[in-house]
């Protein structure tokens, strides 16, 4: 299919001469098809690689062309196309596997991304040059990539001063099975992260309790052993599954957890921290039979358990 702007398409429409040249255009562009489609999948294999996707299925492609002058920035007939192949596309996938649906305001931000990458092809820039090839993942498990090539021709007596232009853009939309689990064992892990926090407050929760005498030394060992043990189990998962915990917890209410989280597993909980610092200090007037609790306190502390 190919395109052509309203502008141009009149020019065309009044006279053989102009005709002639934008077929011309599109001839040149559809005789590059094979070499453009061979860089285009190159780049794919090239950027999958990088995000260490090794399973991706072609799930649609297609080519088109538009024609516009080099000034135009038409946001209508190839992005409706893209946009339109892409529904298709994310209606074509697996309906076996568990994959979030491509929302249809990401599909209609890509509309931009489109025309963003047409106008890199029709860049003299090398910068602008750069942003000619384009992978986004729009959903767990579904990638659209995209590249474009220009060819252009100034023509005074047909066209006028400017110089008109014929962009051929190549789409490609993919399926990583493989991602989408790796999006689920990341849901997973955060759900554990988050987990983990709660418990560890638990945890120093309990030590201010036998601190401030509403239980005594029995029920805190009982209980901290107990919440030892889930959260070995807990970090275990975490640590599988290796999850950075070099990295910030940042949650908000849109992920669904309630209030707002944001923790620093390498410093800890300075508020945990606090608690436990002033149990270690109301215990330590109590006497002896505590000494295994301030000890216990003590060593989490250092190692910025809470």
């Amino acid at each position: 299919m190919a395109c052509t702007s309203g502008s141009v398409q009149k020019v065309a429409d009044k006279t053989v001469a102009a005709k002639a040249q934008i077929d011309k255009l599109q001839a040149m562009l559809q005789a590059q098809e094979a070499a453009n489609k061979t860089k285009f999948y190159a780049d794919i294999d090239s950027h999958l690689a990088d995000a260490k996707i090794k399973d991706a299925r072609e799930v649609a492609y297609n080519s088109d062309i538009k024609t516009e002058y080099t000034s135009e920035f038409s946001l209508d007939k190839i992005a409706a196309v893209v946009t339109s192949a892409l529904k298709a596309a994310v209606a074509a996938t697996d309906p076996a596997v568990p994959n979030a649906a491509t929302s249809p305001a990401a599909i209609s931000a890509y509309a931009d991304v489109v025309n963003t990458v047409a106008e890199a092809a029709k860049s003299s820039s090398t910068s602008a040059a750069s942003m000619s090839f384009s992978m986004n993942r729009l959903s767990p498990g579904m990638y659209a990539f995209l590249y474009a090539s220009s060819v252009n021709i100034k023509d005074v007596d047909t066209f006028g001063s400017e110089a008109v232009t014929s962009t051929a853009i190549y789409y490609r939309f993919m399926q990583s099975i493989d991602d989408i689990k790796n999006q689920a064992k990341f849901g997973e892990a955060i759900i554990d992260a988050n987990n983990l926090l709660k418990m560890k407050t638990l945890q120093a929760a309990l030590t201010d309790d036998l601190a401030s005498d509403k239980i005594d030394i029995d029920e805190w060992t009982k209980k901290d052993a107990a919440y030892s043990a889930a959260i070995k189990v807990i970090q275990k998962r975490l640590d599988d599954g290796k999850f950075n915990t070099a990295q910030p917890l940042v949650l908000s209410v849109e992920h669904g957890f309630g209030a707002p989280v944001s923790h620093s597993f390498t410093n800890g909980s300075a508020v945990n921290q606090a608690v436990v610092r002033a149990a270690i200090q109301k215990l330590s007037a109590k006497g002896e039979a505590y000494k295994v609790v301030i000890e216990t306190s003590k060593a989490r502390l250092a190692s910025v358990y809470y």
